[in-house]
């Protein structure tokens, strides 16, 4: 009887207590029986329903808490004597227990089917070291049939689990599937030596799932994987494990030490508890697995077993593939087409352009570099002081404050841009990365030959990655519901089995950790989500919920035009959103990312009211928001429609962006550093564009320096603007916009030898707006002379 039937029979006995107690006090000579009886049959129905499950728990911790194992010659009898009681029991106590193995699998399943995409004829060879019952190879059938493999090896000193895994491969009727009794710092495959094979290479995707904490000699072990894992060969592994005390320099490459490292309570403990059972979590099997192996994917995580406010249990994710890759050809790109920088290709592989005959076959993901400076040629590749990935994808950020993005969504005007900057496709392209809108919206319309998107907020590069990876990896339909809808009904699963190989472990981390932020509306999230919140919340307060919507969707400018002046004006610009909201620096920061010196910039020439009048009025009376001005779109009500929104969500811009490949998307190179950093990382005459937005409002005015100071503390926008100078070529522009119709630092570009013009200046009090988002009172140009 199922546990369902055992509940309806006790809330049955609950429910119909009195009457039942009548009747068997009628029958029954002594009255108080009744009681005992309803008792006994409530107890015994409840011990029904839980005997199977209570019966495994208590198995469960006898065997593994209270059993004498007594002593044991080797390995393989301490296996046996351990589990021979519990191997039958062995899946249905580890659910619980061993997580990660599922993320594990998901993200191999992702990794191979896109290396089979790219090669439909190479040969897949799995070997699942430690696999006992065979879990791992029934759950990886739901994402990557058997099928799909030419033969898969579960191996295993334990002989009961084994046991356990042949009855479910013969459940299965799996014949490419087979149980290997030996030890893994020996392993043999049987097509080793009845065919001759040659072993060296032979294996192209390996597992451990809890496994590699129960090698007693795992440095022979991870040397035998090394050895015959193919070069470009996956080898996933999943365990527990605790932190060293210091960071390593490899952890810092891999990424997220935050939620990697352990205190040192957690440490002690899970060391000494796993001991017992001869199960060791030093973190030098950690290390050396990652210094053996050029890492592609990590993650950590922290099982919340049983008492999840008390228990945490640390564990890993990581997937890996062979150093011994070629990766020759991508550091020559590197090294001469990007100045050391590194590209966002339609797949994160180790080769920056993928129609190079000559560049290797890897498909799998970022292999992260082993040391920061890669050698090629006897010739050591500079590097800036950011760490980097060996990935030919995108420079990895530093550890930081940064957790969180700015911006959903790019404020700039685009379709402006293109109006002036007279883009050829030689061009070379460095812009402020934001949300990626912009420089997506570059690549379609003006096709460059390279686009550089800089920003010091790493969250920033990894949205923008995001967008590339599920250009590459989803239909138009997936990629309107993440962009344009601003939510998914399981973004985690579409991370794992869909986005995961595109993405750069880094990236990935960070949306790990963030992935509910497509539950509801992910324009709602990070910073600027704030402001958007306050624009909801008064809506919602003013009971203007219709009104917005019939304002988003006017046909014509006159409706727009009356419902903003009767409805909505008086709210969004009210005197209290004004005074509480947009008069406080605290939330002009965080919401707007607008920092001190940009407001004391507008609030020289005007205030904030005035400021706020100026930017709404004109869009509202004079650009339509139903047929483009998507900034105000988004904003009104937190998703994009298809006839209001960035070029990149159109369907002919996705299928652009997707066609050959993705091979338009291989004029990006993304970098986390400043943009200082990255021109100098460039070299002289390297560029012929940058877009700097609003940056230089952002920085001190020098011109109110002294002399005396200015000695002491060199203007950083000078410094930036000479930088500029020299990176750019002969007759290079450089474009921004700015919160002040003439911004200080425009005679700070005319000392520098450039040539200033003034493309658009927003009137105070005027009607006309400058452009569909016209947030900016300028924007500039100037030209290298």
């Amino acid at each position: 009887m199922s546990r369902y039937v055992y509940g309806a029979l006790a809330t049955g006995l609950v429910v119909g207590y009195n009457p039942i107690k009548h009747e068997l006090a009628r029958l029954s000579v002594h009255p108080i029986t009744a009681d005992y009886v309803l008792l006994a049959s409530f107890l015994a129905v409840v011990v029904a329903a839980f005997a199977s499950p209570l019966s495994v728990a208590w198995q469960f911790a006898y065997n593994c808490f209270f059993r004498p194992l007594g002593k044991s010659a080797d390995q393989a009898g301490r296996l046996n004597k351990f589990y021979e009681k519990q191997a039958e029991i062995y899946d249905r106590t580890r659910s619980r227990l061993l997580r990660g193995r599922t993320t594990m699998l998901k993200l191999s399943a992702a990794h191979l089917r896109e290396q089979r995409r790219t090669d439909p004829k190479k040969r897949l060879i799995w070997l699942d070291i430690g696999g006992g019952t065979g879990w791992n190879v029934e759950e990886m059938d739901k994402y990557m049939p058997m099928a799909e493999f030419d033969a898969v090896y579960v191996l295993d000193l334990c002989g009961p689990l084994l046991e356990q895994a042949k009855k479910r491969f013969a459940a299965r009727g799996w014949k490419n599937v087979h149980c290997l009794l030996q030890d893994a710092t020996t392993f043999v495959l049987p097509e080793w030596e009845q065919n001759g094979v040659d072993p060296d290479g032979a294996l192209d995707f390996v597992t451990m799932s809890y496994s590699l904490s129960m090698m007693p000699d795992f440095y022979t072990l991870l040397d035998r994987v090394n050895q015959f894992l193919t070069p470009n060969g996956l080898f996933s592994v999943c365990d527990f494990y605790v932190s060293s005390r210091e960071k390593t320099s490899v952890s810092e490459i891999i990424g997220d030490v935050v939620s990697r490292q352990c205190g040192w309570l957690t440490r002690m403990f899970w060391m000494t508890w796993f001991e017992f059972d001869h199960v060791d979590l030093h973190p030098s099997r950690r290390h050396y697995l990652e210094h053996s192996f050029a890492t592609i994917k990590s993650y950590n995580g922290r099982n919340r077993f049983i008492l999840p406010w008390v228990i945490k249990i640390p564990y890993y994710v990581t997937l890996c593939t062979s150093r011994r890759t070629d990766t020759s050809s991508a550091t020559q790109a590197y090294e001469i087409d990007a100045g050391n920088t590194i590209s966002a290709s339609a797949s994160p592989l180790l080769v920056p352009v993928r129609s190079n005959s000559d560049l290797p076959e890897l498909n799998l993901g970022a292999a992260l570099s082993r040391n920061p400076s890669v050698m090629t040629g006897g010739k050591r590749l500079k590097r800036s002081s950011s760490t980097k990935s060996d990935s030919a994808r995108i420079d990895i950020a530093p550890e930081g404050a940064l957790s969180a993005f700015h911006y959903g969504f790019t404020w700039e005007d685009p379709a402006v841009d293109m109006q002036h900057m007279n883009f050829t496709k030689d061009d070379h392209l460095l812009c402020i990365t934001s949300a990626g809108d912009n420089a997506l919206h570059y690549a379609i319309e003006a096709k460059p030959k390279r686009i550089h998107a800089v920003d010091m907020n790493p969250c920033q590069g990894h949205l923008l990655e995001l967008k590339l990876a599920a250009i590459n990896a989803l239909s138009y339909d997936e990629f309107w519901q993440l962009f344009g809808d601003g939510k998914h009904a399981d973004f985690r699963t579409v991370l794992d089995t869909k986005l995961s190989p595109f993405l750069t472990s880094h990236a990935y981390q960070f949306w790990r950790q963030n992935d509910q932020s497509f539950a509801s509306s992910f324009y709602l999230r990070g910073y600027s989500g704030w402001a958007l919140r306050l624009a909801k919340f008064a809506i919602r307060f003013a009971r203007l919920d219709k009104e917005v919507h019939a304002f988003c969707s006017a046909k014509t400018l006159e409706e727009q035009r009356a419902i903003w002046e009767k409805d909505l004006r008086p709210v969004l610009l009210s005197s209290w959103i004004v005074n509480l909201f947009l008069s406080n620096q605290a939330f002009l920061w965080n919401a707007l990312g607008v920092p001190s010196n940009q407001a004391k910039m507008f609030l020289d020439e005007t205030s904030t009211r005035n400021y706020a009048n100026d930017t709404l009025d004109p869009v509202a009376h004079n650009t339509h928001i139903n047929s483009g001005a998507y900034h105000y779109q988004v904003c009104l009500e937190q998703k994009f429609t298809r006839n209001s929104c960035p070029l990149y969500l159109t369907r002919e811009a996705f299928e652009f962006l997707k066609k050959n490949n993705g091979k338009a998307l291989d004029c990006f190179r993304l970098h986390t550093d400043s943009v200082v950093s990255v021109m100098k990382q460039l070299g002289p005459s390297s560029l012929t564009i940058a877009v700097l937005m609003d940056l230089q409002d952002w920085f001190n005015n020098s011109l109110e320096y002294s002399e005396d100071k200015l000695a002491k503390s060199p203007c950083e926008l000078t410094v930036l603007i000479k930088t500029l100078h020299k990176a750019l070529k002969p007759g290079g522009r450089v474009f921004w916009r700015s919160a002040a119709i003439k911004p200080w630092y425009a005679e700070l570009y005319r000392r520098e030898g450039f040539k200033v013009e003034c493309i658009h200046a927003r009137p105070i009090g005027g009607l006309e707006p400058i452009d569909r988002v016209n947030m900016y009172a300028s924007f500039y140009k100037a030209v290298k002379i």
